[in-house]
């Protein structure tokens, strides 16, 4: 059999091969990216603290694992609301400060609006501030 009649069987039995120099081209490519990524980011020598709103994020700060915690509650939270089957996740926006539970966005119905609090409880919330509106799709 023949380079052409085996590329033809590929083809017709959706086995797409890459031969040739288009190949090494995206090789070659994915390593330049590669390259200019790891050139990007710093040495964890060169790292500085990073702020938000002025407040320190370095182990020394006492308010690093508030915050830290902070993060643990809204992805917990999140995925709460992920697995409900009566909220749709994808309109709800949740932010968390000092383990208070703030949801914004909108939901279908009022179970739908209920819900989403109980599942922000479920997540870890402290209280929950809910500001979610209800509108029909």
């Amino acid at each position: 059999m023949s380079f052409t009649e085996q590329e033809a069987i590929d083809k017709k039995e959706g086995r797409v091969m890459h031969r040739g120099i288009t190949h090494g081209k995206a090789i070659l490519a994915g390593f330049v990216i590669a390259g200019a990524l790891v050139l990007a980011l710093p040495l964890p020598s060169q790292a500085q603290e990073k702020s938000f709103a002025g407040k320190s994020q370095s182990h020394a700060d006492p308010h690093y694992l508030d915050n830290k915690h902070d993060l643990r509650i809204r992805l917990d939270v999140k995925w709460e609301l992920s697995m409900s089957p009566y909220v749709d996740a994808d309109h709800i926006k949740v932010t968390v400060r000092d383990g208070v539970v703030t949801l914004k966005g909108s939901v279908e119905d009022q179970s739908a609006f209920d819900a989403a609090t109980s599942n922000a409880i479920e997540g870890g919330a402290k209280k929950v501030i809910n500001l979610l509106t209800i509108e029909n799709r």
